[in-house]
């Protein structure tokens, strides 16, 4: 195994769920991607997005305190590409790549209509961490496609490989939980007997 000190970028805890972050601020809407954002609680349901502050979403969610967290299928890995490749200081997402979007139900934010999934999320808290800012949201709000969830997962759900890399599941999942646990050690221990 390879060993390295004070490594400046690492990759190897990818692939991880691409999260494309809206945001909607005085009439402005913006998309970003994200491939740092994770699940914090379930109750209350908490969901953080880590964002540098140099991004344009930083300075729109300052403002709204609220965002939109949009999972999408692999198929649409261009639009993850196109929103987290460009700034939206610099340009107009939403109409140069034509997307399509609806607002939340209960919050401004918005919701792609590529989304399989999406999270609408109000900012209950926010730290600095190193070079970004861990954005807390409660999510009040969650829409998804039962078209592409079977057991609340996806196969179809577009996963970022890192350095501009992505993919999806390839095979089904495994289930190895409480019970499967606890039927291998009863086996074990029965083989040692």
């Amino acid at each position: 195994m390879i060993f390295e000190k004070n490594s400046s970028k690492y990759y190897f805890h990818y692939p991880f769920p691409v999260g494309i972050v809206g945001v909607i601020s005085s009439g402005k809407v913006n998309f970003m991607s994200a491939a740092w954002h994770t699940q914090i609680s379930f109750a209350p349901p908490l969901y953080g997005v880590l964002i540098s502050p140099k991004r344009y979403t930083n300075q729109l969610i300052q403002k709204s305190k609220m965002f939109s967290v949009n999972f999408l299928k692999y198929e649409d890995y261009k639009i993850a590409g196109y929103v987290g490749r460009t700034s939206g200081k610099e340009i107009d997402k939403v109409k140069l790549f034509n997307l399509k979007y609806s607002q939340g139900k209960i919050l401004e934010v918005p919701v792609l209509e590529n989304a399989i999934a999406c999270y609408e999320c109000k900012v209950v808290d926010e730290r600095t961490y190193g070079d970004h800012i861990l954005y807390i949201g409660e999510i009040v709000g969650i829409h998804y496609d039962e078209n592409f969830y079977k057991d609340n997962l996806s196969r179809e759900l577009l996963l970022y490989h890192g350095n501009d890399r992505y993919t999806f599941a390839t095979t089904d999942s495994i289930k190895f939980g409480k019970e499967e646990v606890q039927n291998e050690i009863k086996n074990i221990t029965s083989e040692k007997k």
